[in-house]
């Protein structure tokens, strides 16, 4: 029997908020999509990293838009990505 080797990305999407944002929601909204594993608060230019793991078969067309398609706009706007594969 020949093994498959099944291989998994995460992508950690920049997200920079509105001001008054409450941080709260914000975060729980994110959790609540299937993929996100982790939302971290930084300072700075982008006010949250939100770490989404896909499997390369179930990774969807519009990975890079992901999130940016679901970030509701009272919150913010994903202004970048970064994808690394293991």
């Amino acid at each position: 029997m020949t093994r498959v080797k099944r291989y998994s990305s995460h992508r950690f999407y920049l997200i920079s908020p509105k001001e008054s944002v409450d941080s709260t929601a914000f975060i729980e909204k994110m959790l609540s999509l299937k993929p996100v594993q982790e939302v971290f608060l930084t300072d700075g230019d982008y006010g949250y990293i939100v770490r989404a793991k896909f499997r390369k078969e179930g990774e969807p067309k519009d990975v890079v838009d992901y999130l940016a398609k679901r970030v509701d706009r009272r919150f913010g706007k994903v202004v970048s990505y970064y994808r690394y594969r293991k």
